[in-house]
């Protein structure tokens, strides 16, 4: 039997490199298929939560033991504080996107009357001229 020589410290931190690196790729490809799927479900994702938020489904009196048993080990369904958080902080920039444009054209006309009105004869003004 041949005795391998053990790796020197830059050797064995090269391989920790290396598998580092591997786990980062596979970590990172994970993630990137996450966020693809989140694309390309986004709209029915926030939708389904939405309606799941204001339809609560309530559940069926008729069950079987083997349902009432995987009911119990699964977690209850229920929405609570966090989820509705969690679901305003997820629209917070749909709604952004929505109301900016209500904002900037309600600004425009604000504008548009303050200007006006600042070169249009005052109703005082009007009267002394016509006496």
């Amino acid at each position: 039997m041949k005795n391998q020589p053990q790796p020197t410290p830059l050797e064995r931190l090269r391989t920790e490199k290396q598998q580092i690196k591997e786990a980062c790729q596979k970590q990172e490809e994970k993630l990137n298929k996450t966020f693809t799927f989140l694309q390309a479900n986004a709209g029915h994702l926030l939708l389904s939560g939405f309606s799941s938020m204001l339809f609560p489904s309530k559940p069926k009196s008729k069950c079987t033991a083997t349902e009432t048993e995987q009911k119990a080990t699964t977690p209850s369904m229920t929405l609570q504080m966090r989820d509705y958080l969690s679901l305003g902080k997820a629209l917070m920039p749909v709604a952004w996107e929505i109301i900016q444009p209500l904002l900037i054209s309600f600004g425009i006309k604000l504008v548009q009357k303050r200007i006006t009105n600042l070169f249009k004869p005052k109703a005082k003004e009007k009267n002394d001229k016509t006496e």
